[in-house]
């Protein structure tokens, strides 16, 4: 059986009863949950601090914050970096995750930097690879960046060159909907790097905007049968890996939705895995 989370993104950061409520309440097999560590809400470390004890026991993965890591060296900016990434840290513990995602950067750089800025990016992981590998930690790298924000920084051949210079305990975590914006063939994608993909964050958009779509909506880019197509591609190549449903909390789902994607997801996977 595959262990598939869901991102409390769906609940817009906050409802963390609801995220229980969604989780709990799946008749089929014990469903776990991947927590953000930072928004913008005054209130979010308060709410999620509480989850610690309101949510004890549910399987739990960890999304790092959403800050930018190719900060330069000694700056502020890498001091507050630091500093977020270490509650993240704490918040593994408290949860008693089994990973910890972090995306490669957060914004826009101009062309003749991003070569250094993929060197910054290499080093920064290597760094909070030595101090997660201390205190147990697994660590996954996702892709990131689109056309629609200018952010792209590794294409598909450079990010799959990333896992060629990184240290084999550091996974790869392929968010489907990244990968649609950039028109990127995901099956040919999961076949190249294989069982080095240890996650995946499963969504769908209209191939411009981040949208968070749920896998199979009508209006997604990616139709079901292509979503299905990319299932079969998961347990053939990377049967171990993680699923984690990262929807918006935009009303295109309900919880009985929610639920027939997981069933279809699990039949789909299985299927391909007989």
């Amino acid at each position: 059986m595959k262990k598939i989370y869901l991102s409390t993104y769906g609940v817009a950061f906050s409802d963390y009863a609801l995220m229980k409520k969604f989780v709990t309440e799946f008749p089929d097999f014990d469903l776990g949950i991947e927590y953000a560590t930072s928004w913008k809400n005054p209130d979010f470390h308060e709410k999620l601090q509480a989850a610690v004890t309101d949510l004890a026991g549910i399987p739990a993965t960890i999304h790092s914050p959403f800050m930018e890591i190719c900060t330069d060296p000694g700056s502020e900016a890498e001091a507050r970096m630091t500093a977020a990434f270490d509650k993240a840290c704490d918040y593994y513990d408290a949860f008693r995750a089994t990973s910890m995602v972090f995306h490669t950067h957060e914004g826009v750089f101009a062309e003749s930097e991003k070569a250094d800025r993929r060197k910054r990016t290499r080093d920064v992981l290597l760094h909070w690879y030595d101090k997660l590998t201390k205190r147990g930690i697994r660590m996954t790298v996702e892709n990131v960046g689109y056309p629609k924000k200018g952010n792209v920084l590794f294409d598909y051949e450079i990010f799959v060159r990333l896992f060629e210079e990184l240290p084999e305990g550091i996974g790869c975590l392929i968010d489907t909907g990244h990968a649609f914006l950039n028109a990127w063939d995901v099956p040919a994608l999961i076949e190249e790097l294989g069982e080095r993909i240890r996650g995946y964050h499963l969504n769908n958009n209209d191939g411009w905007g981040d949208l968070h779509y749920p896998c199979f909506d009508p209006e997604g880019v990616c139709k079901a049968p292509e979503m299905d197509r990319l299932l079969r591609a998961i347990a053939k190549y990377s049967p171990k890996a993680d699923l984690c449903l990262e929807y918006a909390p935009s009303g295109r789902f309900t919880q009985e939705s929610l639920y027939e994607d997981i069933r279809r997801i699990v039949r789909v996977t299985e299927e391909a895995g007989a």
